[in-house]
């Protein structure tokens, strides 16, 4: 399969997803509407954004092959690599105070603060994991420069 076949079949798909997408932001907004539990609510309200955003990760995807193609070069994120590494340093703080929350409810039956607990631990891992895999972006650049 050529790189061309490739790409319009990650198209194909892409669009696929969007409208799953679309259909849980849909979903989520009648369970919100159907249920006044402050949870549920809550739960729905963070998979609604979540899917929502997903859906512009996946345009931008689409744009990016079928539009505009995506640029991104060593000066882009050495004007900002600064900040990041600031950001960075944010992230682990966060990583820290989350672990100590965790630790404050650890044996109590605070199940509810602990499932969001967990929501927001992962939350954050998805961060860091995003600035590092945006560090190996930058390291590779380097070492094809």
């Amino acid at each position: 399969m050529s790189t061309k076949e490739k790409q319009e079949k990650l198209v194909e798909i892409l669009k696929a997803w969007q409208h799953i997408e679309n259909r849980s932001v849909s979903q989520t907004a009648e369970i919100i509407d159907r249920t006044r539990n402050p949870v549920i609510r809550l739960v729905m309200e963070i998979i609604q954004r979540d899917s929502a955003f997903h859906h512009r990760v996946q345009q931008f995807i689409i744009d990016s092959l079928e539009t505009q193609s995506i640029s991104l070069s060593v000066d882009d994120l050495e004007q900002v690599w600064g900040a990041i590494e600031a950001h960075i340093e944010s992230e682990r703080k966060t990583g820290e105070l989350v672990t100590a929350a965790r630790t404050a409810l650890a044996g109590t039956r605070s199940v509810v603060q602990q499932y969001l607990l967990t929501y927001l631990a992962n939350d954050e891992s998805k961060h860091d994991l995003l600035l590092e895999n945006l560090g190996l972006i930058k390291r590779g650049m380097y070492k094809s420069a």
